[in-house]
């Protein structure tokens, strides 16, 4: 059939299906679905989670481009004492968790600890989502 972004986006936040895992300790990583057109003038439009859990997350587009700049948001901090980079290594930790991660991690304890308000929460982020959609259709027409 007609598979969209759309449908691999559901596909990836299906819970019965055991494809997006979120109990007994072990959760689904972020998630990608990616459209690759078959006009090889337009661009390749990735939508990445960055946090797990796909059935709680926002999948949000990227196009690569040469010169592309990180959004801070997404990298993980990086440490002048770190770690790993110190003899004997792991003596210590740090919090590695970039700025999106935590404040997923945030919006999934609102969920739990307000539903009411945890799913207006989750309606806004559906609602980008769906913005971020129709801007790829927009930019592959």
């Amino acid at each position: 059939g007609h598979i969209t972004a759309e449908t691999l986006m559901s596909i990836l936040r299906d819970k019965a299906s055991g494809i997006c895992v979120d109990a007994e300790g072990l959760c689904t990583a972020g998630s990608m679905v990616s459209v690759l057109p078959r006009d090889p003038a337009l661009p390749c439009v990735h939508f990445f989670t960055a946090t797990p859990d796909p059935s709680r997350s926002v999948f949000k587009p990227f196009v690569f481009v040469a010169g592309v700049k990180p959004v801070p948001q997404v990298r993980s901090p990086t440490f002048l004492q770190d770690p790993a980079k110190q003899v004997p290594r792991f003596q210590s930790s740090v919090d590695r968790r970039h700025e999106l991660y935590r404040r997923h991690q945030a919006a999934l304890q609102l969920m739990e600890q307000d539903p009411e308000r945890g799913q207006r929460l989750l309606e806004t982020l559906q609602e980008l989502e769906k913005q971020g959609l129709q801007g790829m259709k927009e930019l592959l027409e």
